[in-house]
């Protein structure tokens, strides 16, 4: 008689494998690209892009103008905030921003050379896996 043991060890073992290939591409393979995933740790941005997503963030090229309605990550002293353009002034070069569940703007002008760059895609829940 056939113990079922090594067939279920097999089978976790594969499955730890294949997690950790996903984790690894999700991280690092956007570096190929001149992306940097980060993880979303707050609801700011929901219901387009829910606590737990990770995002895929590009810097914008010499060429491409930050416009409203693009999403944005910049940092703000030690954080990093990803929030949508609501207005640019260009004679000023700054943008006003704001998290589509919250309520008002936020309170500053965003100069635009402090934006980190634009959201080109998200990936929900897998910030999960890699939050500590």
């Amino acid at each position: 008689m056939k113990s079922g043991l090594p067939d279920v060890s097999r089978w976790l073992v594969n499955v730890f494998f294949a997690a950790a290939v996903l984790l690894a591409v999700v991280v690092w393979l956007p570096e190929a690209f001149c992306m940097k995933a980060y993880v979303v740790k707050s609801s700011s941005m929901e219901p387009t892009i829910k606590a737990g997503s990770v995002i895929y963030v590009r810097a914008y090229q010499e060429d491409e103008q930050v416009s409203p309605g693009d999403i944005i990550s910049f940092t703000t002293g030690e954080v990093m905030v990803t929030h949508r353009v609501v207005s640019v002034n260009q004679e000023e070069k700054t943008a006003v921003t704001k998290g589509d569940a919250n309520q008002v703007c936020d309170p500053k002008s965003l100069p635009l050379d402090a934006i980190q760059g634009k959201v080109e895609f998200h990936l929900p829940l897998l910030g999960y896996l890699l939050l500590k």
